[in-house]
């Protein structure tokens, strides 16, 4: 019988030690998971006798025993207390409670448990007339004791078995090897799942099968004591039956029925791992000869079995093996391992591409070498996060320097790696979004020119709007035709400013068709559409501009109401030519300016620079406007003081 395996859950190294010492002399083998999940992992994929949990380190003890229930039912829990407790919260069919000394004691209530339940569910019988079964131990006879034609059919069991590559093929040489002999009338062989606590049999021929095979064994309410102590203790079980004896074995009616009156069930089990059950049916009670002839070929079985789940194991392995270097040969993106210093331990090449340095010039750099300080500390918070949350990954926006010194903006995938719960370091994937940004940052500048159209329609609209509905109250009262011509030309000026607004909108341009312009004949059409009250336009000199004449207008209609309306004492807006020379410089553009109070002192060097305000929120509606015509020409603009104190824009066009 193979040693009993306690499943100690602590995340306490002492805790572990002291157990594992402690239990060192007893006939138990520890297993340890340090976390929740590996346990509820180990328990639904291995074979688990009992259960320690350490309360001191497992945040959810209740839940992690409600987990031992559901996955291993009737498996002992033991749970362990650093000190005192509430002795009223009840957990499980057995609880123990220790201090950290007493290990040896929570050792022997261990094993005393085991063994208590060993046997209540293995019961020993040594007379197989007491209940008509037999619980057989391991054999002694050697294989030169067999018969000869029970040893001919072990021979060809294995010779046939050397070459089975699939468990329809085991079951098939098996059943086949075992039912030839005289001894045996039939057999079936059956694969254990444990995920679904049954047995489920292997059917290679289903058109030959004897008897009507259903689809599985319930394992674990009873129906099938025969396999479940067959699984449980990993030996050959014997059940002898009369009449009235058959729901101890599967087909217990039919076998009856069919003269059966001996059924024994070998576990297919080799090194610690249980593949499923071998059942074999006779009609007279198995000599010790037959039980060994079992027991050698349905162990022959288990070993191949064995080996076609570890060629299945590394053939998986080396699929997947081979796709992971396939990803990082041909991976696009930047990929990193840091150890648990922040130091790189692995590079790929496309990191080596993105940064410009050499593999070894990376590798033994720490973390910060590519990323700054704000960076590393996002990451360390991430990887805080994840290790808390046992969440796998996590997403963070970051620069990767580089040795030409221009950061390239990535969006790096972050993973830990926590092998048996240690930290060992970090896995980063890096994703150049230059491009992404760049979308962003286009898409960013379009919506903010869209948002704002309707505040430009709403604010060129006001002017012309104004003017053509005084006109209409003269055209009213006067009847004069001259006012209707004014009007007409109002309302020209708003469906131009329409046009205007919706092409921008479709073109995103302020500057689409140029044509020569004249400066003055310009300047007076925009000062036609601006209500200027008492204040004079003077052009005392003209020039010529290659520029869109209808954004132009805006130019201008927009600084003239920008010195209308804040200038206050505003009383003459003039405008010119501008063309000066500083040392080989050679400016060439035009001015408007006013004679009102001016524009604040702090406004005045910055006004126009983008990188004080990226929207017209920092420059106000109409100087926005001024702003993105002049930048969608190609020109320049400042302001500064006039002459006679009052605001002056310059408009450089060539240089």
């Amino acid at each position: 019988m193979s040693r009993p395996r306690v499943l100690c859950v602590s995340s306490n190294r002492s805790t572990r030690a002291s157990l594992t010492l402690s239990l060192t002399d007893a006939p138990v083998d520890v297993v340890i998971a340090q976390r929740s999940a590996k346990a509820a992992n180990r328990l639904e994929q291995e074979e688990i006798d009992a259960v320690v949990i350490d309360a001191s380190t497992v945040a959810n003890v209740p839940g992690l025993v409600d987990t031992v229930e559901s996955e291993a039912p009737e498996t002992p829990t033991f749970v362990h207390w650093d000190g005192d407790g509430d002795d009223s919260v009840v957990l499980s069919d057995v609880l123990a409670r220790a201090a950290d000394d007493s290990a040896t004691r929570l050792a022997n209530t261990i094993t005393d448990r085991l063994a208590t339940e060993t046997n209540a569910q293995i019961p020993i019988e040594t007379d197989p007339n007491a209940d008509g079964s037999h619980n057989d131990t391991e054999s002694t006879h050697a294989v030169r004791d067999l018969p000869a034609d029970l040893m001919g059919l072990v021979s060809r069991a294995r010779c046939r078995l050397v070459d089975a590559t699939s468990p329809r093929t085991v079951e098939r040489t098996l059943r086949e090897e075992l039912t030839g002999h005289d001894s045996f009338t039939f057999a079936w062989l059956g694969e254990y799942d444990r995920g679904e606590r049954a047995v489920i049999p292997w059917l290679s021929d289903h058109d030959r099968a004897e008897w009507p095979l259903r689809n599985s064994f319930s394992i674990g309410d009873g129906d099938h004591p025969l396999l479940e102590r067959a699984i449980r203790t990993r030996t050959l079980q014997i059940q002898q039956y009369g009449e009235n004896e058959h729901d101890a074995v599967p087909f217990g009616d039919r076998a009856f029925r069919r003269g059966i009156r001996s059924v024994a069930v070998a576990p297919l089990a080799a090194n610690g791992d249980l593949y499923g059950v071998a059942a074999i049916y006779a009609t007279v009670p198995l000599s010790e000869h037959e039980r060994d002839a079992i027991r050698m070929s349905v162990a022959a079985a288990s070993h191949v079995l064995e080996t076609i789940a570890l060629r299945g194991r590394l053939e998986q392995q080396e699929r997947t093996l081979h796709r992971y270097e396939r990803l990082v040969e041909t991976a696009g993106d930047g990929m990193y391992i840091l150890d648990d210093g922040g130091h790189f331990m692995t590079v790929n090449d496309a990191l080596v591409d993105m940064t410009g340095y050499s593999r070894e010039g990376l590798l033994g750099e720490h973390a910060s070498f590519l990323f700054d300080d704000d960076d590393i500390a996002a990451g360390k918070e991430i990887i805080r996060s994840l290790l808390e949350s046992g969440e796998r990954t996590d997403t963070l926006e970051l620069a990767v320097g580089t040795k030409t010194s221009e950061p390239i903006p990535c969006e790096a995938q972050i993973a830990v790696l926590v092998p048996d719960g240690e930290f060992l370091g970090s896995v980063g994937v890096l994703r150049d979004v230059t491009e992404r940004k760049r979308q962003e940052r286009k898409l960013r500048e379009r919506n903010e020119r869209l948002d704002a159209f309707a505040r430009i329609v709403s604010h060129d609209l006001r002017n012309p709007l104004g003017v053509a509905q005084g006109y209409l109250d003269l055209l009213e009262e006067s009847e004069s035709p001259e006012y209707a011509a004014k009007i007409h030309d109002g309302l020209d000026r708003m469906e131009s400013i329409i046009e205007d607004v919706l092409a921008i909108a479709r073109e995103g341009e302020w500057a689409a068709d140029t044509d020569p312009v004249d400066l003055e004949s310009a300047a007076r059409e925009a000062w036609d559409h601006v209500s200027t009250a008492d204040v004079r336009l003077s052009v005392p000199e003209t020039m010529t501009l290659e520029a869109d004449r209808s954004r132009l207008l805006r130019l201008l209609e927009n600084c003239f109401r920008n010195s209308i309306e804040h200038g206050e004492t505003t009383a003459v807006v003039r405008v010119g030519p501008l063309e000066t020379t500083e040392g080989t410089a050679h400016r060439q553009g035009f001015f408007i300016e006013d004679d009102g109070r001016g524009l604040p002192a702090e406004l005045q060097d910055d006004l126009f620079d983008p990188s004080v305000s990226s929207s017209m929120d920092g420059l106000g509606i109409g100087l926005w406007i001024v702003r993105e015509v002049t930048t969608g020409h190609g020109w320049s603009v400042v302001t500064t003081e006039s002459d006679d104190g009052g605001a002056r824009f310059e408009f450089e066009t060539a240089g």
